[in-house]
């Protein structure tokens, strides 16, 4: 496939947040307003909650409250691994037959645990969807985007997360604890505007910062959240992948 991929399927930036809490990392990637922020979930709910789901909530929260707050609107949360934290400490209760299960680490450690904890917080009553596609997560959250706001109305809000790995469970996974978070409607004027994504021809994945998707499959996102934060007017053309398939989008900046 190459960049005559149609992209037609184009979309309004409405809002933007980023979650980052390793502050020399943020640091280092010019990145501010990026710590956890978890003030919607209620006090009992936040101590239960596991680090994956707090930073998908901080950058939603944020992308939200940059699109003007409102919160009823359908979701799609991303993520390349979910709750592998989680995951990890119970096999690890399970070898040591330290049995019966935490019912509370039991249920967070469903793919879907942050969009619940969302749908809760927010007292969304629109549909919630959990999607994975490990080093592509942010191109193809981006295409399930552009697909649903083709056939309805209104925003729509994409979370792409992904938390630190296990050591023991995935050696060699070296991801910092990320979420991006993308506030989408329609295009119109005056909006940053993406388009859908496309595939570029092999070593031509575009000119975004080198390195930024190299890590967590949600840093695929930062060179879009750093273009958006110091527009350039024109058309640029971006890497929305941590892989070598050459996943691309072209932004509109007015």
């Amino acid at each position: 496939m190459s960049d005559a991929l149609s992209v037609n399927a184009t979309m309004g930036v409405l809002g933007a947040g980023v979650c980052l809490p390793d502050e020399a990392l943020a640091s280092a990637l010019q990145l501010d307003d990026c710590a956890l922020d978890i003030a919607i979930l209620p006090p009992m709910v936040r101590r239960r909650t596991s680090l994956a789901t707090r930073i998908a909530i901080s950058a939603a929260s944020r992308a939200c409250a940059e699109g003007g707050g409102d919160l009823q609107m359908p979701a799609i949360f991303v993520s390349a691994a979910g709750e592998m934290q989680v995951t990890d400490r119970l096999c690890q209760a399970i070898a040591r037959e330290a049995l019966p299960l935490s019912p509370t680490q039991f249920h967070n450690s469903v793919h879907n645990s942050a969009s619940a904890y969302w749908s809760m917080a927010t007292g969304s009553m629109a549909s919630m969807q959990a999607m994975s596609a490990l080093q592509d997560c942010f191109a193809m959250g981006l295409l399930e985007a552009a697909c649903q706001l083709q056939t309805q109305a209104g925003r729509l809000l994409l979370v792409v997360y992904d938390e630190p790995m296990p050591a023991d469970l995935l050696p060699g996974f070296d991801w910092q604890a990320c979420a991006f978070a993308l506030l989408l409607g329609a295009p119109s004027k005056g909006l940053p505007i993406v388009s859908g994504p496309f595939v570029v021809d092999a070593g031509n994945a575009g000119d975004g910062p080198a390195g930024l998707s190299s890590r967590t499959p949600a840093m695929a996102g930062l060179p879009l959240l750093q273009a958006l934060r110091n527009p350039v007017p024109g058309r640029h053309r971006l890497p929305v992948t941590m892989g070598n398939d050459g996943w691309t989008i072209e932004l509109e900046l007015p």
